[in-house]
């Protein structure tokens, strides 16, 4: 899954002069890949609007968070209604503005650079306090792409320098202001914070000043939240924190500072109208702020707090759990209309926001080495139980997370590569003749071939009793002198002809027809599926064509040639559950979007791993003059299988493939397409009928599992203390010993993790290494990091 970030940079007003909108596009990390300029009328019926909506919506509550049970609704359901008919006109208005023609080329490249898969960030960068509250979720760019958010900023942004060394600690440290309480449920947030996994929380109930300065100077935070009453006036945010004192954010400018310089990512302000509250805390640094546009009644601030915190402390990005609990609140919109237009993201640096998991782990690699350790002499070891299950397992879930985003498939397919062609070569039986037209054949008959040199080659092999015969080229059209061959190939019953799908990317979408009046139970489509290094790897044995399309079989060449085949045999294809197959002896699944080392592959249609015959006789091979002039021997060719197709390169290069048997070579070695759809045919037949193996992969908890078996092999070497050598030439025989493995298994047609295990070994390894070297000594005493509980003196 790809990561983008878009930004949207807009100068202007809606009264009068409209906006210039500057898009940038990029992947997260790197610099804009596309820039794009448009613009936005003025849109003055938007801005009253907008100040309609708010008007409506503020008349339903006080200014603050209150309890359910004490909300009163101004014209009882005349104003609620009044609300909601204001909220869909400005949506309405809204959605209409974005869709401008000045727009249009920025939603053009949106739609042509942008994937549903990805994970996006959308940022809205403006100074402009309408544009801030406008409700940016209901444009139609965050329905179409499921895994965008959208967040506010400033229009320019400033780089920060680094900040110092962290603190040592060894969970996410949260500092939780609760400020005044008045008429507000906030136990039931403290609640909510307590109950956190693996977060060390101190509470400052309705604080003095002085408190939360202390705080924010003595001891490092990684979470500031604030829960109590809040209002923006002239832009300016403004914190009620115990019944007698409020406050600006720039009253606390010293002490937050130190925050961030700490290591503060994230400011949560469950409070109402908080925009006001970003302008003080953007010039600071801070990473990220999560804040409500408007007044927020008690239940949607807590339900927000509560499903925001469900999914982020499980592993959700702060862009995506702020979206998931942004759009549960709309089940709370019968009683409180609007509540998912309430919490928005602000971000302050272009960087990607750490997750709960990269807060909490940069606590512990700080706290690792922030400790005092002895020196040691040249051996390594003595790791406690605990520590090697613990060093273990995070080696193992960072392998298994950077496997799942896909950041090892190029190395593991090569991994792959290797161990096939190291494969011992097997003994095949002979069932297949391929008839391939050479660069010779091409310069005597010409190309295309003419259909009477087909149909000869075609009159030549029937006598002989072929059990079926494929013809791996395309005869779209006939020639003036091409109708008995038509005819030929319309009565043939054991002749399974060609066509081929269109593709996106191709100048002819519609695809190659068949040969004219050929049955459609007897072609076969031509497409394959290559890897993204143009490896092909993969068997695409059914597809579902597009019925409009040239194209219409279901079948490939080489299935619908096995199946042909099999017939013969008594052998049908039979459907098992979860979508196998059972072909004779063979049971074939097809591969999912995830499967080993495929991570968010296009798995349509029934595709499996391509086994390519590990021997150069698994088919005879003559050419097409050898054919016509008698010069070879058929006698044997009774009940096999004929591919006839082209081997000469110059009549058409693209029907050349890399495959895992020429790809590592140097230079590569690349295979015509009707050896290719022979390796196809062999594959199937040998399955069926010997049992040969067929290539799989193990269910993903398994590969889970492998994985954290290797990396407890690699912490295990340091289990017990030994030398410096002695662990690395340990690391080696593990390393060889897993190649050994991984390779043995592969002939009998299991597919293990290599790379992924390798790593997490030397990972784990590593890591136990580095802990038992730099762990501190034992007359050490140890930080307290005990939370404290602080509630207001007096």
């Amino acid at each position: 899954m790809n990561q983008k970030l878009v930004t949207l940079k807009l100068e202007g007003d809606l009264q009068t002069a409209g906006f210039q909108v500057l898009l940038e596009i990029g992947s997260e990390g790197s610099l804009p890949d596309i820039e794009a300029i448009g613009s936005l009328p003025p849109h003055p019926q938007l801005l009253q609007q907008l100040q309609k909506w708010q008007a409506g919506y503020r008349l339903l509550d006080p200014p603050a968070r209150i309890q359910p049970k004490q909300i009163v609704y101004v014209g009882s359901l005349h104003a609620l209604e009044a609300c909601r008919q204001a909220a869909d006109s400005l949506g309405q208005l809204f959605k209409d503005w974005l869709a401008s023609p000045s727009l249009v080329a920025i939603d053009r490249h949106l739609r042509e650079e942008l994937s549903p898969s990805d994970t996006i960030r959308i940022v809205i960068r403006t100074t402009n306090p309408q544009l801030q509250h406008l409700p940016w979720h209901l444009w139609d760019v965050v329905d179409r792409y499921p895994h965008a958010e959208i967040a506010l900023g400033m229009p320019t942004i400033t780089r920060l320098p680094n900040r110092g060394p962290e603190s040592p600690h060894v969970s996410v440290k949260i500092l939780a202001i609760l400020g005044d309480s008045a008429g507000i449920d906030i136990d039931a947030d403290r609640h909510l914070l307590e109950a956190i996994p693996g977060a060390e929380v101190t509470f400052l109930v309705e604080p003095r000043r002085q408190q939360i300065t202390d705080q924010l100077w003595e001891q490092p935070w990684d979470l500031l939240f604030f829960a109590g009453h809040g209002q923006t006036d002239e832009e300016t945010g403004r914190i009620y924190i115990n019944p007698q004192e409020s406050l600006t954010l720039e009253e606390l400018k010293y002490g937050l500072r130190q925050a961030v310089r700490q290591g503060l990512q994230l400011a949560i302000f469950n409070a109402c109208d908080g925009l006001g509250l970003a302008n003080a805390l953007a010039p600071l640094g801070l990473p990220q702020m999560i804040l409500m546009r408007e007044p927020i009644p008690d239940q949607v601030a807590q339900t927000f707090l509560k499903y925001f915190l469900d999914a982020f402390v499980k592993g959700e990005s702060l862009y995506l759990a702020a979206r998931k609990a942004r759009e549960r609140l709309q089940g709370l919109e019968d009683r409180f209309p609007c509540a998912s237009w309430l919490p928005i993201i602000f971000q302050v640096e272009p960087s990607v926001p750490k997750n709960w998991q990269q807060i909490k782990l940069a606590g512990d690699t700080q706290n690792i080495y922030a400790t005092r350790f002895q020196k040691r002499g040249p051996t390594v070891g003595g790791l406690s139980l605990k520590a090697l299950l613990t060093v273990s397992a995070i080696a193992a879930a960072s392998v298994g997370l950077l496997r799942w985003a896909g950041g090892l498939q190029r190395w593991e397919l090569q991994a792959y590569d290797r161990l096939i062609r190291q494969q011992p070569a097997e003994t095949v039986t002979p069932r297949l003749l391929i008839v391939e037209a050479t660069e010779e054949d091409i310069n005597t008959y010409g190309y295309p071939l003419p259909d009477n040199v087909l149909a000869q080659a075609i009159t030549m092999l029937t006598p002989h009793q072929p059990r079926v015969i494929g013809l791996d080229i395309f005869r779209d059209r006939l020639s003036s002198d091409g109708e008995p061959f038509g005819q030929y190939l319309q009565a043939q019953e054991n002749l399974v002809a060609l066509c081929s799908f269109g593709q996106a990317d191709d100048n002819n979408q519609a695809g190659i027809a068949p040969p004219p009046n050929v049955p459609e139970e007897r072609v076969g489509f031509s497409n394959v599926v290559i890897d993204p290094d143009g490896v092909l790897r993969r068997q695409l044995l059914f597809a579902q064509p597009d019925t409009t399309g040239l194209c219409t079989s279901r079948f490939s060449l080489g299935a619908l040639m096995a199946l042909h085949y099999l017939e013969a045999e008594g052998i049908e294809a039979e459907n098992l559950e979860d979508q196998r197959l059972r072909l004779g002896a063979a049971t074939l699944a097809p591969l999912e979007t995830h499967t080993g080392p495929y991570q968010g592959i296009d798995a349509r249609g029934f595709q499996i791993l391509l086994n390519y015959a590990r021997s150069e006789d698994f088919a005879q091979r003559i050419s097409l003059s050898q054919l016509l002039s008698g010069d070879v021997a058929l006698s044997s060719l009774k009940n096999q299988a004929v591919l006839i197709g082209m081997s000469a390169p110059t009549s058409n290069p693209t029907d050349y493939f890399l495959t895992p048997l020429g790809a590592g070579q140097w230079p590569q070695q690349t295979t015509p397409g009707v050896e290719v759809h022979a390796h196809m045919m062999y594959q199937l037949l040998a399955a069926a009928l010997d049992g040969r193996a067929v290539l799989k992969t193990l269910p993903s908890w398994a590969d889970w599992l492998w994985i954290g078996l290797w990396a407890l092999v690699g912490s295990g070497l340091v289990f017990r203390k030994v030398s410096i050598w002695a662990w690395l030439l340990g690391l080696g025989l593990a390393t060889l010993a897993l190649t050994g493995v991984c390779w043995a298994l592969l002939g009998p047609g299991m597919w293990l993790p290599l790379v992924p295990a390798a790593l997490a070994m030397v990972g784990a390894s590593g890591g136990a290494v580095a802990l038992t070297q730099l762990r501190p000594a034992k007359n050490a005493t140890p930080q307290d990091t005990t939370p404290q509980r602080l509630t207001p003196s007096g």
